[in-house]
């Protein structure tokens, strides 16, 4: 079999498995087996593969065929024009998380413009803490493109915080950001201070986690997943105790569900000011961030 006859044969069993992108999956699937580029592919379909290519691509089809998700497959991902190692073991980053980040980005470059202008120095460095860190794509993204800033993250997964600590050394940033195993804020000290608190923390109803799509519901971290009956039981708790690990002016920012905007919003309002929603790029609502 060639090339060009697999990718032909990959995309047909994909697409019968339910795939929904079957035909670009099939050549994903391909260049990464091969170690080639698409254009390998489109120059050289008519390459016989060999018996071991051919054994380990089937692997691979037969394993995306059951819905294992792609990017586990592969052990990587792209996000915030970054690469990032994912495992089993934390929530596959998405491209809806990039609005969370950039907000981010922008409350700490004004942080540091405000402390720069007060103190009439410069060189002042700003922190920042990621609960429920999961693959480390929140704070790493933002301590790459916020060099002023440093960064706790913290996870109650120690296989998760594995991948992240990784995933902070791909990026150069593992002298910036310090890695705590601990249940929200038990893993810190209560006399520190952050100018900004981040979290995607699992936020999907109980019941609503058992209708999830097949690669999610059975392949992505259960405990990433699931924030209690109505969604919100990490938002509460975040909230809460948030106001004692800020500075005078620091920030909140929160990943939501598209439904959660006015829930989250209310829950923050009485320790926050100038609550604000965000939308993502497909108009749902996804950031929640406040100022104490």
């Amino acid at each position: 079999m060639n090339i060009k006859e697999f990718y032909q044969y990959a995309a047909e069993k994909l697409k019968n498995s339910g795939i929904e992108t079957p035909a670009p999956e099939a050549g994903v699937i391909l260049c990464h087996v091969l170690n080639c580029s698409r254009t390998y592919l489109y120059t050289n379909n008519e390459r016989v593969l060999h018996k071991d290519e051919l054994e380990e691509l089937e692997t691979y089809l037969q394993k995306r065929a059951a819905n294992v998700p792609l990017q586990y497959l592969l052990g990587e991902t792209e996000f915030m024009s970054l690469t990032f190692a994912v495992s089993p073991a934390v929530l596959i980053p998405r491209q809806d998380t990039e609005i969370l980040v950039e907000k981010c980005i922008e409350l700490l470059r004004d942080r540091i413009k405000s402390h720069n202008k007060e103190e009439n120095s410069h060189g002042q460095h700003v922190r920042v803490l990621d609960m429920c860190t999961g693959s480390g794509c929140i704070a790493v993204s933002i301590v790459h493109y916020c060099p002023e800033s440093r960064g706790v993250a913290c996870d109650v997964s120690l296989s998760a915080l594995e991948v992240a600590k990784s995933n902070s050394e791909r990026a150069g940033v593992q002298k910036r950001l310090e890695f705590r195993c601990g249940d929200l804020f038990e893993a810190l000290d209560g006399e520190e201070r952050f100018e900004l608190i981040v979290s995607n923390p699992p936020y999907i109803e109980t019941e609503t986690v058992k209708g999830l799509q097949t690669e999610v519901r059975d392949h992505e971290p259960y405990i990433a997943l699931d924030g209690g009956a109505d969604g919100l039981d990490f938002y509460r708790k975040i909230v809460s105790a948030a106001p004692g690990y800020l500075s005078r002016g620091g920030y909140l920012a929160l990943e939501i569900g598209y439904n959660q905007a006015e829930s989250v919003s209310k829950l923050m309002e009485p320790h926050f000011e100038h609550v604000t929603v965000l939308k993502d790029l497909g108009g749902n609502d996804r950031v929640v961030f406040g100022k104490i």
